[in-house]
């Protein structure tokens, strides 16, 4: 089986209130109040849909021959389909911040990545994921598309496309002013 699907993808969970049975014992959910907010609740099992924004990374990969130049990829799927971010995605369950990095640079580039440090940790505008920012460089692999990207390319940092996602704007403008103090 390729790891390239033909279809759309659906990363995310739906909203709480398209949940209808439990996932545990499949009886129907029910609008608790909780803590002052609504929250589906399983009056059989006790199952609580406590909806929380999921955890994500995204790494600056600058160049190691010229640290003014950073990896962006185009996306493959939905959300922002055909548009440029720096590559990334959720942590999965059984690995730590830095490793799911790791892991997406090399799923989404084809680059084996070092992170050097961190850039800092933003929330959507929507709230619904937490992503977190590693400045990083590669030490193997070669730069390909990967399974969830169309193309992955080098840029200028100065003369990167407008980034789909505000959060990775943001962390890219600080890894620019960082840059720009660490430069003589």
């Amino acid at each position: 089986m390729s790891d390239k699907l033909s279809g759309p993808v659906q990363w995310r969970h739906p909203p709480a209130n398209r949940w209808l049975y439990c996932p545990t014992c499949q009886t129907g959910l029910v609008d608790q109040i909780w803590d002052g907010v609504s929250r589906r609740y399983c009056p059989h099992c006790g199952f609580v849909y406590w909806e929380r924004p999921l955890p994500a990374v995204a790494a600056v990969i600058s160049h190691p021959d010229a640290a003014d130049q950073v990896v962006l990829v185009k996306r493959r799927y939905p959300p922002e389909q055909g548009e440029w971010t720096l590559p990334g995605g959720g942590i999965e369950a059984g690995e730590s911040s830095i490793d799911a990095a790791i892991r997406e640079a090399r799923e989404e580039t084809g680059l084996i990545i070092v992170v050097d440090s961190q850039l800092g940790t933003w929330s959507t505008p929507n709230y619904e994921t937490i992503i977190t920012f590693y400045r990083s460089h590669p030490v193997g692999g070669q730069l390909e598309a990967g399974t969830d990207a169309v193309e992955a390319r080098w840029f200028m940092v100065g003369q990167t496309p407008r980034l789909a996602f505000s959060t990775h704007q943001d962390a890219l403008e600080r890894f620019r002013g960082n840059l720009n103090q660490e430069l003589p």
